[in-house]
């Protein structure tokens, strides 16, 4: 299980990356700037697309089998872009590939959580979403050492073909959910699930959250989470640091500060969900503003990767806090709907913001970062005082 949905993750952290890689100048040679946003909207557009989907289909079928679907729908996605030569075979691989990755993570993030032992719960969460930004600064690394379209190329095939031959292994014998099991009708394979799967304890049982106070919270940590994450990473280069090598050495920063924040982050969201939270989009809010302060400085790479380094440190600290209470805080009847409605929030608006940056001032970007790092903080504050502690809690809430 744990190999499956880290490898899967691993493939949407590579995929996420090539959009950016590409608006750089990386795989087609140099974009007009039109061609730049638009090839930049991609993931954005096509990944919750992906995630409503597939989140709707993961609960009436099941976790299991929606990875052959969308292994096939990036598989063919990473193929054509590896072919691609010019502007339109690169637009309909990125479309096939995004939207099999977001695809991917919602019935990814649900097995993990019903399937995992409650005190192994979030560690594995975090853990295995951290993949995402590991996949991410291998490919950025990698093409930033490469110096040919040809041998970007054959790395991107390589590397792409392994995770699946590694996925289709680990696959075979993934068992479903005993949690979806169980809540349709499948008793007994439910039972024999579980047995193999050691869990420890069915976790204590509490009153179902409020759904308004709980969708509104984490659509907001969504929104800050997700939207900073994406342009400080992968559009703060390409608008406002032109230049292909300058490009990827600011993607592979970003994913490297965020890679190694992911088992830094594992034990300590394992110790409770609330006080992390808000520890983690306070410190989130305060970097982006101290990089706001220093924009005269930016230029100067031993100020802003430092900067830019920790920030994206705080983000995968948020990002961990996301993906173990989105999970946590649905029934296991809709998990999958209930995730991916709360993801489309921070989608629709991420293009969006991605557009509406592509020519505003590096001043202008920042404050729009501060701002939304300060949404995060808000919703933060306010689960910390009112939401629930659920680091103990049985995820099977009582329906009636």
């Amino acid at each position: 299980m744990l190999m499956s949905s880290a490898s899967g993750l691993t493939f949407w952290g590579i995929v996420a990356t090539l959009g950016p890689l590409a608006a750089a100048g990386s795989i087609i040679g140099v974009l007009p700037h039109s061609y730049k946003v638009l090839v930049l909207l991609i993931g954005p557009l096509f990944v919750p697309f992906g995630n409503f989907t597939m989140g709707i289909l993961t609960d009436r079928i099941g976790r299991k089998k929606i990875f052959l679907i969308t292994m096939i729908m990036y598989g063919i996605g990473i193929v054509i872009i590896s072919l691609s030569y010019t502007f339109i075979p690169l637009i309909i691989g990125l479309m096939l590939a995004e939207f099999g990755v977001g695809g991917e993570e919602i019935p990814s993030l649900s097995l993990v959580s019903e399937d995992s032992p409650i005190s192994q719960r979030a560690k594995w969460l975090t853990i295995i979403s951290d993949f995402d930004n590991i996949g991410s600064a291998i490919i950025a690394g990698l093409f930033l050492v490469l110096v040919t379209s040809f041998a970007d190329r054959v790395v991107l095939l390589l590397a792409a073909s392994f995770l699946i031959i590694v996925m289709i292994f680990s696959r075979l014998s993934l068992p479903e959910s005993f949690k979806w099991e169980n809540i349709h009708g499948k008793v007994e394979n439910s039972i024999k699930t579980r047995s193999s799967l050691y869990i420890d304890s069915a976790g204590e049982t509490v009153k179902k959250p409020s759904y308004t106070l709980t969708l509104s919270v984490l659509m907001a940590m969504a929104i800050s989470q997700y939207t900073t994450f994406g342009l400080m990473a992968y559009i703060i280069g390409p608008y406002e640091f032109p230049g292909v090598f300058t490009d990827d050495m600011i993607i592979f920063v970003a994913l490297l500060g965020a890679s190694v924040a992911g088992f830094i982050a594992a034990p300590l969201i394992t110790r409770g969900r609330k006080k992390y939270t808000l520890y983690s989009y306070g410190l989130g809010f305060i970097s982006t503003v101290a990089i706001f302060l220093v924009i005269p400085l930016l230029n100067n790479v031993l100020i802003f990767y430092p900067l830019l380094f920790f920030n994206m440190m705080m983000s995968e600290f948020a990002w961990a806090s996301r993906t173990t209470l989105e999970p946590e805080l649905s029934p296991t009847r809709i998990r999958g709907i209930f995730m991916g409605t709360v993801r489309l929030a921070p989608m629709i608006v991420y293009p969006l913001l991605v557009y509406l940056t592509s020519n505003v001032s590096i001043r202008v970007f920042i404050i729009i970062n501060v701002g939304l790092w300060l949404l995060g903080f808000i919703a933060a504050i306010v689960w910390h005082h009112y939401g629930i502690e659920t680091a103990k809690v049985n995820i099977d809430y009582p329906e009636a």
